[in-house]
C-alpha cells in the first residue's frame, strides 16, 4: 500500500494551533463598533492605487458591516466571511472604486490575519510544543517505507519542526539557495532561504525523495515561512537542512524582521513585503499564505500558477490510500480533487482521522462502500500510537486532555499582542 498524507488544522491542534472555529473567534474580537468605524476612517483617507483610483468609503463601511454581522450571527469560520468579501466585488453594478476598495479591505484584513498566525505560531512553540511534541513520537511509523508525500493545508511550521526532532528527512524539493540582509541597516545580518522555480514543482524533479524514505512536503495554502519571489516564479522556504526545531523557529521569526528602512523609518508592508537584497536596495518578496474563496480555480482544469495543486493530482494518481489528518473538508478544490480520484480509481480509499465527527462531503457518499471510507475519530498523535500498537492508549489521551490550560494560555497570549 502506497499512503499519500493530507494534513489540516487538526494535525496541529495538540501542539497548540487553532481550529477554524477557535482562529475566527480571536479574529473576530477586534472588531466592535468603535473599532470597525476607526479601521474605516483610516482606510478611506488612504489612497493606495493613487490620486486616480480613490478609495470609496461607503464600499469599505459596507465591508466591515459584513464582519459586524458574521460575528453578531456567531460566524464560526473566517474563510466562509472573507469569500463573502470576495463576492462583493462580483455584485451588479459595482464601480471600479467600489471593487478597489473591498480589494484594499480584503489586503487589510490578510496582514491582521497573518498576524494572529504567526502570534499562534510563537506563542504555542514556546508554550505547548515542549509538553506535546513527545506525544508525536510514533508519526514516523505512519510512512511509507519509501517516500512519503505529505500535503498540507495549513500555515505552521510544526511538520519541518517535528520532522527535525524524529530525525526524519524532509524536503520542499528546492534546489537552489538564496541569501538577504534582514534590512539595509545592517548588510551582514542575514536569512538563508532555499528555493524553487514554481514551473519545477512536479514530479520530475529529482530534489524530491524517490525510491527513499523521507517525506516530499508541500504546502498547498502556503505557510508562514514560505514566500513568493520574483513575480511569484520563485517559491523560498527557510533553510532548515541540519537545524534543530529550536534553530527553525529562530529562522522563521527572522522572516519578521525583513525590511527596508528610508529615512530611518520602516517601509510599510502587507502581502507583499518591502525587503533589502544583497545589494543593499529596496526589493519585493510576498507572503504565500492564502487564505478566503479564491485559493484556487473552480474546475478541475489547472490554472497557471496552480502547480501545486497539479502535483496533488500526480500524486493521488499512484496513491493507494489517502491518509487525512485534522482536515475538516472545507475547501471545494480540495474535495472534489479527492471525489474525483474515488470515481476513476476503484483501488484508492481514504482514512480520516478527526476527533470530530465532520460530516463527509456529499460527492464522496457514493463511495461509502466496501471499506473505502475508513474514520477514526481521535487526534493525530492518539492515531500515530495506535497505528503502531492497534490498541487505544487512554493514559497518552487522558495526558492530552490535560493540556487544555495551555491552549487557553496561548490563547491569552496572542489576545494581548493584539490588544497591545
Amino acid at each position: 500500500m502506497k499512503t499519500t498524507i493530507l494534513i489540516g488544522a487538526g494535525f496541529s491542534y495538540d501542539l497548540g494551533m487553532p481550529l477554524s472555529s477557535d482562529f475566527t473567534e480571536t479574529f473576530l474580537s477586534i472588531y466592535d463598533k468603535n473599532s470597525t468605524l476607526e479601521l474605516e476612517k483610516k482606510l478611506s483617507s488612504n489612497q493606495p492605487f493613487g490620486e486616480g483610483r480613490p478609495i470609496n468609503r461607503k464600499a469599505i463601511n459596507e465591508g466591515l458591516e459584513l464582519i459586524l454581522n458574521y460575528k453578531n450571527n456567531n460566524g464560526k469560520n473566517y474563510e466562509e466571511l472573507l469569500a463573502k468579501l470576495q463576492d462583493l466585488e462580483h455584485e451588479p453594478r459595482k464601480t471600479q472604486s467600489d471593487k478597489d476598495s473591498y480589494y484594499y479591505l480584503f489586503s487589510s484584513l490578510y496582514k491582521i490575519i497573518h498576524h494572529i498566525f504567526c502570534f499562534y505560531q510563537i506563542a504555542s512553540y514556546q508554550v505547548l510544543y515542549p509538553v506535546n511534541s513527545k506525544f508525536y513520537a510514533n508519526f514516523r511509523d505512519i510512512l511509507n517505507e519509501k517516500e512519503t508525500w505529505v500535503f498540507s493545508l495549513n500555515h505552521d511550521n510544526f511538520i519541518e519542526m517535528l520532522c527535525s526532532d524524529l530525525q526524519i528527512p524532509l524536503t520542499y524539493g528546492d534546489s537552489n539557495r538564496i541569501e538577504f540582509p534582514i534590512d539595509n541597516r545592517s548588510l551582514d545580518k542575514k536569512i538563508k532561504l532555499t528555493f524553487s522555480y514554481r514551473e519545477n514543482l512536479s514530479l520530475k524533479n529529482s530534489k524530491f525523495f524517490s525510491e527513499k524514505f523521507g517525506i516530499n512536503l508541500i504546502k498547498l495554502h502556503g505557510g508562514l515561512s514560505e514566500l513568493e519571489y520574483q513575480d511569484k516564479k520563485k517559491l523560498c522556504n527557510i533553510d532548515i537542512d541540519g537545524k534543530s526545531s529550536h534553530e527553525i523557529f529562530e529562522e522563521f521569526l527572522k522572516i519578521d524582521e525583513m525590511a527596508y528602512y528610508q529615512n530611518g523609518k520602516r517601509i510599510p508592508s502587507g502581502k507583499d513585503m518591502v525587503i533589502t537584497n544583497s545589494y543593499g536596495e529596496l526589493d519585493i518578496i510576498s507572503k504565500s499564505m492564502l487564505t478566503g474563496g479564491k485559493k484556487y480555480s473552480k474546475t478541475l482544469k489547472i490554472q497557471k500558477g496552480e502547480e501545486k495543486l497539479s502535483l496533488f493530482n500526480d500524486v493521488l494518481n499512484n496513491t493507494t490510500e489517502l491518509l487525512i489528518l485534522g482536515y475538516g473538508f472545507g475547501d471545494k478544490h480540495i474535495n472534489f480533487r479527492i471525489a474525483d480520484q474515488l470515481a476513476k480509481n476503484s483501488n484508492f480509499s481514504i482514512r480520516i482521522i478527526d476527533p470530530v465527527k465532520t460530516k463527509i462531503p456529499e460527492s464522496f457518499e457514493a463511495y461509502d462502500y466496501d471499506n473505502r471510507i475508513k474514520r477514526a475519530f481521535c487526534g493525530a498523535p492518539v492515531w500515530f500510537d495506535y497505528s503502531k500498537t492497534e490498541k487505544w492508549n487512554s493514559l497518552q489521551i487522558n495526558e492530552l486532555k490535560k493540556t487544555t490550560q495551555y491552549r487557553s494560555e496561548i490563547k491569552e497570549i496572542v489576545r494581548k499582542k493584539l490588544f497591545k
